[in-house]
């Protein structure tokens, strides 16, 4: 097994709930209220938390609604 390397595809840096918010566009504390009821994947280390671009990404598909009615 070859080492874990930081420039890895699979390795993504991990975000704090000031930049998860950011790329929302929610306030901080709506990202760590989202984590906490676990409707945003988020990892907790220690009192902190941390958000994957993936998981986020993942949640903003979610969230998309269409407003337009199908045309009859």
């Amino acid at each position: 097994m070859r080492p874990f390397h930081p420039t890895d595809k699979a390795w993504e840096p991990l975000q704090t709930p000031q930049e998860a918010a950011a790329y929302l566009r929610v306030h901080p504390k709506t990202a760590i209220r989202l984590a906490r009821e676990r409707r945003i994947p988020a990892i907790r280390l220690g009192k902190h938390w941390r958000f994957r671009r993936a998981d986020l990404d993942a949640f903003g598909a979610t969230q998309v609604q269409s407003t337009c009615q199908p045309d009859e």
